[in-house]
């Protein structure tokens, strides 16, 4: 039987380590012009959402300014609740965070940037969530 990894004991996020973190968003999961500008991901005649390649990707209806406020503001729920995942090799901030919105729809949140605190995200199942999570 082998042994689980043992993640080092971590300092919790500061206020102002919680404060900086921010929801930036990926063209990767997007289908229609965004903040950021044209999206990278294609919905095929199938309904399904392709990215680059014709790798397969969970979209983002998040597209506008106010849903990036409020992105980032989940992600920050998510730090202070300590709704996240550190693996090995993160830096400051855990690599995957998660957040129930107010109409109960889950979010997965990805870390871009492990010092910076940036992410990108997309809506998950609670199933998906259980997995990555639990």
């Amino acid at each position: 039987m082998s042994r689980p990894k043992q993640l080092a004991e971590r300092a919790r996020l500061t206020q102002d380590q919680i404060d900086a973190a921010s929801y930036v968003g990926s063209a990767e999961h997007k289908v229609s012009r965004w903040w950021g500008g044209l999206p990278r991901a294609r919905a095929g005649k199938d309904g399904l959402a392709r990215r680059p390649k014709k790798q397969l990707t969970s979209i983002c209806d998040l597209l506008a300014d106010a849903d990036r406020a409020q992105a980032t503001e989940w992600v920050r729920q998510a730090l202070r609740q300590e709704r996240f995942r550190y693996y090995e090799g993160d830096q400051t901030y855990p690599k995957h965070i998660w957040h129930q919105d107010e109409s109960g729809r889950y979010w997965f949140g990805f870390c871009i940037n492990g010092i910076a605190g940036t992410y990108k995200g997309w809506p998950i199942d609670e199933a998906e969530k259980r997995a990555t999570f639990n």
